[in-house]
Protein backbone atom coordinates (compact mmCIF):
# COMPACT_ATOMS: atom_id res chain seq x y z
CA UNK A 1 0.00 0.00 0.00
CA UNK A 2 0.98 3.58 -0.57
CA UNK A 3 0.50 6.74 1.39
CA UNK A 4 0.91 9.19 -1.41
CA UNK A 5 3.99 10.21 0.65
CA UNK A 6 6.30 8.07 -0.68
CA UNK A 7 6.05 5.33 1.87
CA UNK A 8 5.52 1.99 0.91
CA UNK A 9 3.92 -0.35 3.32
CA UNK A 10 4.89 -3.96 2.50
CA UNK A 11 3.71 -7.70 4.36
CA UNK A 12 5.48 -10.52 4.54
CA UNK A 13 4.43 -12.96 6.41
CA UNK A 14 2.78 -11.16 8.66
CA UNK A 15 5.46 -8.69 9.26
CA UNK A 16 5.59 -4.97 7.74
CA UNK A 17 8.12 -3.36 6.30
CA UNK A 18 8.20 0.24 5.53
CA UNK A 19 10.36 1.40 2.62
CA UNK A 20 10.60 5.19 1.49
CA UNK A 21 11.15 5.92 -1.68
CA UNK A 22 10.35 8.61 -4.25
CA UNK A 23 6.59 8.41 -5.86
CA UNK A 24 8.54 9.89 -9.02
CA UNK A 25 12.03 8.00 -8.98
CA UNK A 26 12.60 5.69 -11.66
CA UNK A 27 13.85 2.07 -11.14
CA UNK A 28 17.42 1.65 -12.10
CA UNK A 29 19.74 -2.08 -11.69
CA UNK A 30 21.16 -2.52 -8.13
CA UNK A 31 18.38 -1.09 -6.99
CA UNK A 32 17.67 -3.01 -3.56
CA UNK A 33 14.17 -4.21 -2.08
CA UNK A 34 12.94 -5.57 1.48
CA UNK A 35 11.01 -8.01 -0.24
CA UNK A 36 9.40 -9.08 -3.73
CA UNK A 37 6.35 -7.28 -2.33
CA UNK A 38 7.85 -4.21 -1.93
CA UNK A 39 9.54 -3.95 -5.61
CA UNK A 40 6.36 -4.70 -6.92
CA UNK A 41 4.80 -2.25 -5.52
CA UNK A 42 7.41 0.47 -6.48
CA UNK A 43 7.13 -0.81 -10.14
CA UNK A 44 3.69 -0.59 -10.50
CA UNK A 45 3.42 2.84 -8.78
CA UNK A 46 6.23 3.79 -11.63
CA UNK A 47 4.12 2.15 -13.44
CA UNK A 48 1.28 3.99 -12.95
CA UNK A 49 2.74 7.72 -12.66
CA UNK A 50 4.39 7.20 -16.27
CA UNK A 51 1.07 5.68 -17.83
CA UNK A 52 0.70 1.97 -18.15
CA UNK A 53 -0.19 -1.12 -16.62
CA UNK A 54 1.70 -4.29 -15.42
CA UNK A 55 1.65 -7.76 -15.63
CA UNK A 56 3.86 -10.35 -14.69
CA UNK A 57 6.03 -11.91 -17.51
CA UNK A 58 7.90 -14.74 -15.78
CA UNK A 59 9.07 -16.24 -12.64
CA UNK A 60 11.34 -18.88 -11.19
CA UNK A 61 11.02 -20.94 -8.34
CA UNK A 62 13.67 -22.41 -6.01
CA UNK A 63 14.33 -25.81 -6.51
CA UNK A 64 15.41 -26.05 -2.96
CA UNK A 65 12.17 -24.83 -1.09
CA UNK A 66 9.62 -24.15 -4.03
CA UNK A 67 10.02 -20.44 -3.21
CA UNK A 68 9.94 -17.40 -5.72
CA UNK A 69 13.36 -16.10 -6.74
CA UNK A 70 13.56 -14.71 -9.49
CA UNK A 71 10.06 -12.47 -11.02
CA UNK A 72 9.82 -10.72 -14.50
CA UNK A 73 7.62 -7.42 -14.59
CA UNK A 74 6.51 -5.78 -17.34
CA UNK A 75 4.54 -3.91 -19.35
CA UNK A 76 0.85 -5.02 -20.35
CA UNK A 77 -0.14 -2.93 -22.90
CA UNK A 78 -0.01 -4.57 -26.72
CA UNK A 79 0.14 -3.04 -30.56
CA UNK A 80 -2.56 -1.49 -32.42
CA UNK A 81 -2.68 -4.14 -34.81
CA UNK A 82 -1.81 -6.77 -31.88
CA UNK A 83 -5.00 -8.57 -32.68
CA UNK A 84 -4.31 -8.93 -36.80
CA UNK A 85 -0.68 -10.15 -35.51
CA UNK A 86 -2.56 -12.90 -32.86
CA UNK A 87 -4.79 -14.19 -36.00
CA UNK A 88 -1.77 -14.38 -38.74
CA UNK A 89 0.69 -15.53 -36.77
CA UNK A 90 -0.53 -16.82 -33.52
CA UNK A 91 1.18 -14.28 -31.59
CA UNK A 92 1.16 -11.03 -30.13
CA UNK A 93 3.70 -8.35 -30.57
CA UNK A 94 4.03 -7.34 -26.35
CA UNK A 95 6.25 -3.87 -25.54
CA UNK A 96 9.42 -4.50 -24.19
CA UNK A 97 9.34 -2.52 -21.14
CA UNK A 98 10.33 -4.46 -18.11
CA UNK A 99 11.99 -4.83 -15.04
CA UNK A 100 13.74 -8.12 -13.31
CA UNK A 101 13.96 -8.79 -10.05
CA UNK A 102 15.70 -11.61 -8.24
CA UNK A 103 16.09 -12.75 -4.45
CA UNK A 104 19.88 -11.90 -3.62
CA UNK A 105 19.33 -13.40 -0.29
CA UNK A 106 16.10 -13.82 2.09
CA UNK A 107 15.12 -9.85 2.75
CA UNK A 108 17.43 -8.74 0.08
CA UNK A 109 15.40 -8.11 -3.68
CA UNK A 110 17.19 -6.41 -6.24
CA UNK A 111 16.69 -5.25 -10.20
CA UNK A 112 19.24 -7.04 -12.36
CA UNK A 113 17.66 -5.02 -15.81
CA UNK A 114 15.82 -2.35 -16.33
CA UNK A 115 13.88 -1.84 -19.68
CA UNK A 116 12.62 1.90 -19.82
CA UNK A 117 11.72 2.34 -23.70
CA UNK A 118 8.52 1.03 -24.78
CA UNK A 119 8.47 -0.71 -28.07
CA UNK A 120 5.27 0.91 -29.87
CA UNK A 121 4.77 4.65 -30.04
CA UNK A 122 0.92 4.29 -30.11
CA UNK A 123 -0.18 1.38 -27.13
CA UNK A 124 -3.41 0.64 -26.44
CA UNK A 125 -4.65 -1.95 -23.32
CA UNK A 126 -6.29 -5.07 -24.79
CA UNK A 127 -8.73 -6.71 -22.16
CA UNK A 128 -8.70 -9.93 -20.52
CA UNK A 129 -11.65 -12.13 -22.34
CA UNK A 130 -14.10 -13.58 -20.74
Amino acid sequence: MDDQNGTIYTSDGGETNIIEVSTNQEPYEGMLFESEDAARVFYDDFASCVGFLTRVLSSRKSERDGSIISRGLGCRWVSDNGRKVMQECGQREFCTAMVLLRQEKPGSWVIKKFLKDHKFKEIRYITSRK
